[in-house]
């Protein structure tokens, strides 16, 4: 059980992470910065990334559970937003890098790219906020659990770190075609996740109907 869900957890986070989308839309909002501040830009948006998608996951099983809403509903919402991602990301429409871009042409464009949109919404967004909810829901209160899925988040945010300061060198060893083929990949595996989410949440209210 163990190691089938922490593979699981770790394939899932690391495909609504995406370290290698994150590292080329870095590429595109750091381009202009020493390797200092790259350093230190990559380092902010993976820690403030990291304490947005914890947090969330810790805090949003009990608003849910405030709201009256079960996890089998959050499992059929949460695959289907899940599934749009992963469109999104097949057919290569509103990718990091693409954001990135705008972001960059913006004719405000923030002086520090490490919170917006580096941290979120291009490392964390609504596609990662979900599955680290989902995830949290499927440890039924075992702390152990809690523990493990927090150190597998540590560990593909510390994959994004490491893409994000090397992202000069991956972005010119795979090119615009091996970051959109990487890309549509990780969509198919998404589409997958997503698809058994919400046939996890209608099995579950086929078996425990709620009660009107």
């Amino acid at each position: 059980m163990s190691f089938g869900f922490s593979l699981y957890a770790f394939v899932t986070l690391l495909a609504m992470l995406n370290p290698v989308e994150a590292a080329a839309a870095f590429a595109t909002l750091a381009s202009e910065r020493s390797k200092l501040e790259k350093r230190a830009i990559a380092l902010r948006a993976s820690i403030i990334a990291g304490v947005i998608l914890l947090g969330f996951g810790l805090v949003g099983a009990f608003l849910f559970e405030a709201l009256g809403i079960t996890f089998a509903a959050f499992r059929i919402a949460g695959g289907l937003l899940l599934l749009k991602v992963a469109v999104n990301m097949v057919f290569a429409e509103q990718t990091d890098t693409a954001q990135a871009e705008d972001s960059k042409a913006s004719p405000h464009p923030s002086g520090d790219p490490a919170v917006f949109p580096l941290a979120i919404p291009i490392i964390t967004g609504p596609g990662a906020l979900t599955a680290i909810v989902t995830l949290f829901g499927k440890t039924h209160g075992d702390p152990m659990l809690y523990i493990l899925i927090s150190l597998i988040a540590l560990v593909v945010m510390l994959l994004v770190y490491f893409a994000m300061v090397g992202s000069d060198s991956i972005t010119r060893v795979l090119g615009t075609t091996g970051v959109d083929a990487t890309g549509r990949l990780v969509g198919i595996i998404v589409a997958a996740i997503a698809i058994q989410l919400v046939i996890d949440g209608v099995y579950e209210v086929i078996k425990n109907p709620p009660a009107i």
